[in-house]
């Protein structure tokens, strides 16, 4: 063999073992050679190595970069103040989406948005109307009160008035932008980061009370004569929005400890309440011949809604509150935590929530407290 031969053996062997060993990292062995693959950063679903995480300090174990969460929120709601039922809550669901951006030098900035639809908490029942079933022509398509027209059950195949009571009926909304800092660890490895920002939080309450009634219906030309009965539908319908501009302040401290992290988050806000309320009165009006109409005779005339009335009014206020957040996370990957933990949203004052003309409390109580504690759900990347 020449030496020629002997000298790029010799290198090719060389440039093996190099390579066999670049294969190898602090943090295990990764069988790629290409840059893309082997970087732990981009192994979103590498398993978690924990000999690696306990031989980190906490300022490098804590993360940095991007980050987002999502969080499915079971949380209960206050009943309206007006209705002398705000101790009592009514259980609904939401999402949480938090995301957000820490850079090496320690600061960054964190945005949540969370929205909560409903409660949707009504009592309700069936009146059955003064011309009861059609039980002459229940199976003829061509009558035009067969029972599968509006205003019919579908079930007992009688003509029937579907009346609402509103008890709690919420739609919340918010969202909130603040710049972050990082502080040095604590001696057992807690890390505070405290914030600063402003939220955008918006609140609609929805009352309805349903009332049904009945009357005789008079000759006009001679006002004792009762030539038939009617029934009157009064709805009356009552939206209140509340957009709230606040600023706030607050922190989130975390600790790790081997492949849980524990973290708690505490803001306080106030600001100002931009309040509409938007009323309907929608009155609809049948008549019958007959006293008492014959049971299954169409009425005489239907659907007027003569007297239905709409009217709206605005107000300030300033609302003052805080928002609470206790979680707990497993790191199931390198870059995946699954958690779950508690949140309460609290208003101390500053909420519009509306009542109907007729039999729901106190109609103008602008200045109402709300309260919304409740469990969350969910996972994080890279947090």
């Amino acid at each position: 063999m020449s030496i020629l031969q002997r000298t790029l053996r010799t290198f090719v062997l060389a440039a093996a073992a190099m390579a066999g060993q670049l294969g190898y990292a602090d943090s295990g062995y990764h069988p790629f050679s290409e840059p893309m693959n082997f970087d732990p950063d981009w192994q979103f679903f590498a398993p978690v190595q924990l000999q690696d995480l306990e031989d980190l300090t906490a300022r490098q174990r804590a993360p940095h970069g991007f980050y987002v969460t999502y969080d499915r929120v079971y949380t209960a709601m206050s009943r309206p103040e007006n209705q002398n039922a705000s101790y009592t809550m009514d259980s609904t669901w939401g999402n949480r989406w938090d995301f957000g951006w820490m850079s090496k030098q320690e600061s960054g900035w964190a945005f949540s948005y969370q929205q909560v639809m409903g409660p949707n908490v009504y009592n309700g029942w069936e009146q059955l109307r003064l011309d009861g079933v059609n039980d002459d022509d229940e199976n003829d398509l061509t009558d035009p009160y067969f029972p599968t027209v509006f205003g019919n059950d579908p079930y007992t195949l009688q003509r029937t008035r579907d009346l609402l009571h509103s008890v709690n009926v919420g739609d919340f909304t918010s969202f909130e932008a603040n710049k972050t800092w990082r502080l040095e660890p604590y001696r057992y490895g807690g890390m505070l980061e405290p914030l600063i920002g402003l939220r955008y939080a918006k609140f609609i309450d929805t009352a309805r009370d349903d009332v049904y009634s009945i009357f005789d219906v008079t000759d006009p030309t001679d006002p004792t004569s009762i030539t038939g009965q009617g029934e009157i539908l009064l709805n009356d319908l009552v939206w209140s929005r509340n957009d709230m501009i606040l600023g706030q302040i607050g922190f989130r401290y975390f600790k790790n400890w081997r492949r849980f992290t524990w973290s708690s988050d505490f803001k306080v806000f106030a600001g100002h309440t931009f309040q509409t309320q938007e009323t309907t009165r929608l009155i609809t009006t049948t008549t019958y011949d007959g006293v008492p109409p014959g049971i299954g005779d169409p009425p005489t005339f239907d659907g007027d809604h003569l007297g239905t009335s709409f009217s709206s009014r605005k107000n300030n206020e300033t609302p003052v509150g805080f928002d609470l957040r206790t979680e707990g996370a497993f790191k199931a990957t390198k870059w995946v935590d699954l958690r779950m933990g508690f949140q309460m949203i609290y208003f101390g004052q500053g909420i519009w929530r509306g009542s109907t003309l007729s039999s729901q409390g106190r109609q103008f109580e602008t200045n109402q407290q709300l309260v919304m504690p409740g469990l969350t759900f969910g996972f994080a990347i890279n947090r």
